[in-house]
């Protein structure tokens, strides 16, 4: 991931910090629904239903896109976000995790309470999200996992920066947990949005009937490219 975006708004608060996998690497498990043109629609509709939820949220002023895809960069612009260049990797061997590398770097030295906020929530809504943000705040880390319990959706430090460690990847909530002394915000979520990330076609149809925001309710219904039988069944709402 090589650059990102930045929306602030005034009064301070938390920097939430949303990465966004290049499209053609985006959401491979959904290949048995959709083609590569259909989960390249619906990688950036729900990027953009989280982008707007993060910056609709009280307490949150600023932003950050971390990506390395110019569609990702465009879908920023559109949103009204200014790119900076994220610094490169240091020479001197591979690097083993990018991810976790980038995001470290884009939230190294910013100001005040940070967050990582992954961008494949479609049901994620401000109110929630600031009900989040008011349970992260009473910790030095916490971390939102997924519905399985073994992935993090959502990351947050409120101390110093040098203890801000992204632990992205498998098993990360255990590692936020174990190895981080996070604190789990299950809790802070009594619907369990937060923790429904789409990955795979089962959660596709996970969403029958749930709201969700309004690009990807727009891409589910256009069911662009799907050839999955379960997939063209989801009728999901729109976040109002």
């Amino acid at each position: 991931m090589g650059t990102a975006a930045d929306l602030e708004t005034p009064g301070g608060g938390w920097t939430l910090v949303v990465p966004v996998k290049a499209l053609g690497r985006a959401k491979s498990r959904l290949s048995r629904a959709l083609p590569p043109a259909g989960r390249r629609e619906l990688v950036l509709a729900m990027a953009t239903d989280v982008l707007r939820a993060c910056a609709a949220t009280p307490g949150v002023s600023r932003v950050r896109v971390v990506t390395s895809d110019p569609a990702v960069e465009a879908l920023a612009r559109q949103l009204g976000l200014d790119f900076v260049a994220e610094p490169q990797a240091p020479a001197g061997g591979p690097e083993l995790d990018p991810l976790n590398t980038a995001l470290a770097s884009a939230i190294r030295n910013l100001p005040g309470p940070v967050g990582v906020v992954t961008a494949d929530l479609p049901e994620l809504r401000p109110d929630l999200l600031a009900g989040i943000l008011a349970a992260a705040a009473r910790h030095p880390h916490s971390v939102v996992p997924d519905r399985q319990g073994a992935g993090t959706t959502m990351a947050f430090w409120t101390g110093p920066a040098r203890f801000r460690t992204p632990r992205f990847g498998a098993d990360s909530a255990a590692r936020h947990l174990r190895e981080g002394g996070a604190v789990s915000l299950r809790h802070a979520d009594p619907t369990g949005a937060a923790g429904r990330d789409v990955d795979t076609p089962e959660d596709l149809v996970g969403l029958t009937g749930r709201s969700v925001g309004g690009a990807t309710a727009t891409t589910l219904r256009a069911g662009s490219g799907a050839h999955d039988a379960r997939v063209t069944a989801v009728s999901a709402t729109m976040v109002p």
